[in-house]
């Protein structure tokens, strides 16, 4: 087994990974890529096809970069360096629009609305270099068996202080918080100080050696390796057909605040509302799937995942209508961030626990690498949610219907994975025997 060899840093190791996950959440509650970013976005005047092409921007960035991570890695049996240099300069970056703001009072609009898209591209670039290291490190300094409950406490902690952030950043964007733009400066140096906190816990790991390939394959010998393992692996293959239909879900993601703007004439305060909402979610579901990730793995949880998945656009298009002409649909709209929140907690205790528990250890960078790259396709679902609402004459109702269809295709893949762990725990038991 796998736990005696890191058993003794495995505490420091454990809870430096909890706050590094925690406090990232938190970073991200300020500076939410489907709340607050695109309320800002909106606020500048960007059109439903650039705040489409901003939400497919982000999550290529964050995707893209994984596979050069992944044949940078593939000799390196020390990784957590990887980690702190990337996602450090990106961090940095995220001061750049609060003094820009703060300095012209965003003006000319055009300027800030360009600076703040570079800024969060080159933010989610440098986390996703960062990130194939990351899960690496996860994975060598955490056991299969306890990483649900080391995603499950981060999301829990990170999910309850999140939430108190959510009414601060209610309070920010409402009448009686700072005036515009102002406002969102103070939000992007927030995120900024939580995420610094959450680089410092990560390098406070202490990592052994870890298996590693001999040498640095060349692009000449590491795309053919990437077609090898598709080729080989029938479980790692229909896991991937799985995933991209699971990202239809992008085609309404960045749209769900805009509508509740825009259409539904919801007051810009709810940004901080939905937020705290948005993390209730976070926390129930993080302790949910942590709890189905330790009893029955990996695969449950993607099934669960799904359902949210397809749950989110259905409440977008339910809710209005059910609290039409009620005083209760500001709260009552909250249950799309619910289930946005829900369904995002599922990644790490579902979708990618899965990646790592199914790859072998020298081929793990690979594996992360090459789903997170092919997940890249995925941000393209964006533009195209972006496009259906410019060709529909702004038809939310469209764009939902066909957000639910999509996902409805993902539903029975699942079915024919296998359970990586129990696959880990027979091959033990033949050795064992042998």
């Amino acid at each position: 087994m796998t736990e005696p060899l890191i058993s003794r840093h495995y505490r420091r190791n454990f809870w430096s990974l909890v706050f590094d996950y925690c406090f990232f959440g938190i970073g991200l509650a300020f500076i939410g890529p489907s709340t607050v970013i695109p309320s800002f976005l909106s606020t500048l005047g960007a059109s439903s096809a650039l705040i489409g092409l901003m939400s497919s921007l982000q999550n290529a960035s964050w995707l893209l970069p994984q596979l050069f991570a992944a044949r940078y890695l593939a000799d390196k049996p020390y990784k957590k360096s990887y980690v702190l240099w990337p996602v450090g300069v990106g961090r940095i970056l995220l001061l750049l629009p609060a003094v820009l703001i703060w300095t012209t009072g965003a003006r000319p609009l055009w300027l800030t609305l360009s600076m703040t898209m570079l800024v969060v591209v080159g933010f989610w670039v440098g986390d996703g270099l960062g990130s194939v290291a990351w899960f690496d490190l996860l994975s060598k300094l955490i056991p299969p068996q306890r990483r649900g409950r080391l995603t499950g406490t981060g999301q829990a902690f990170s999910g309850a202080l999140s939430f108190l952030a959510g009414f601060l950043v209610e309070w920010m964007l409402g009448d009686r918080g700072p005036s515009f733009p102002n406002n969102y400066a103070s939000l992007f140096l927030l995120g900024f100080a939580m995420m610094a906190i959450s680089f410092f816990s990560v390098s406070l790991t202490i990592e052994e050696k870890g298996v590693s390939a001999q040498t640095n394959p060349s692009w000449r010998e590491f795309i053919p390796q990437l077609g090898a393992v598709l080729k080989r692996d029938r479980a790692f293959r229909r896991f991937i057909i799985a995933r991209q239909l699971y990202g239809l879900g992008g085609l309404a993601t960045p749209f769900y605040m805009p509508y509740a703007l825009n259409v539904l004439n919801l007051p810009a305060q709810v940004v901080g509302r939905y937020t705290s909402i948005g993390v209730v979610g976070s926390i129930l579901a993080a302790v949910l799937f942590g709890w189905i990730n330790e009893r029955h793995g990996s695969k449950r949880v993607i099934h669960i995942s799904i359902a949210l998945g397809t749950a989110i656009p259905a409440a977008a298009l339910l809710v209005p209508r059910l609290f039409a002409t009620s005083s209760w649909l500001a709260w009552a709209y909250g249950l799309v961030f619910l289930l946005f929140n829900a369904s995002m907690s599922s990644m790490m205790a579902g979708w990618m626990t899965f990646v790592l528990e199914l790859a072998p250890e020298a081929e793990r960078s690979v594996y992360v690498g090459l789903t997170n790259t092919l997940n890249g396709l995925t941000t393209l679902f964006s533009i195209v949610g972006g496009l259906i609402l410019q060709w529909t004459g702004d038809n939310y109702t469209v764009l939902f219907i066909v957000t639910i269809v999509g996902l409805l295709f993902a539903w029975p893949l699942p079915f024919g994975l296998p359970e990586p762990r129990q696959q880990s725990h027979a091959l033990q038991a033949r050795k064992g025997e042998e």
